[in-house]
């Protein structure tokens, strides 16, 4: 019986989420904490002057804030991350993590958490595409506001390798700057640079 990524639908031998959708997720809750901080540079409204005030009252004048920034920071990001380590304690039997220190401390933990325990998040979770699809939207409405994308690299084509049963793998392959071999990260064949010109003969024609 086979099963299917909870992700991408590719089939798998086994488990919930396939090797490249884990690299995936495991580069998301990576950058997490660095995005966390990267929002606080957003609080404020741009195009908004720091001395515009929403209040004249005679406690103080109070700086205009984004708000969508704000529930990010302080609450949403942890929320979420605290939420699925919960479950996934829950489900391996094990009682509620304890909650502590301020907001950057709590996404810190949670995203490093959950990073370590990805190889069991994988095999044995059924949640696990669930998981990955909010830390994926997570991160992109972080980087909507921040205006950064992480670097995906070129585009270089499919994995040739073949299996076994004589499948070809098919995985898109990615060049990253400074990168002297690829690594597929589906089926972990590693094409060092000698092999590029054979890769791009190789390639089927819709590639």
């Amino acid at each position: 019986m086979t099963a299917s990524c909870g992700l991408c639908e590719r089939d798998l031998e086994a488990g919930y989420l396939c090797p490249g959708d884990t690299l995936a997720l495991a580069e998301r809750l990576d950058r997490m904490p660095k995005i966390y901080s990267a929002l606080a540079g957003f609080l404020s409204p741009a195009g908004r002057a720091t001395t515009e005030f929403v209040t004249r009252s005679h406690a103080g004048a109070t700086l205009p804030v984004d708000e969508a920034v704000l529930d990010m920071r302080y609450g949403g990001i942890a929320l979420v991350l605290e939420g699925w380590r919960s479950d996934v304690q829950r489900v391996r039997g094990w009682g509620e993590p304890a909650v502590t220190g301020n907001v950057e401390e709590r996404v810190l933990r949670a995203a490093r958490w959950l990073g370590m325990e990805l190889s069991w998040i994988a095999d044995s979770y059924p949640a696990a595409g669930d998981l990955a699809s909010e830390i994926r939207e997570l991160e992109g409405a972080a980087l909507s506001i921040v205006g950064a994308t992480p670097d995906r690299g070129k585009r270089i084509g499919n994995c040739v390798a073949v299996d076994a049963s004589g499948v070809i793998c098919g995985a898109v392959l990615r060049h990253h700057h400074g990168e002297t071999r690829l690594v597929c990260p589906w089926c972990t064949c590693v094409y060092g640079a000698a092999d590029f010109l054979m890769l791009k003969t190789l390639q089927p024609e819709e590639a």
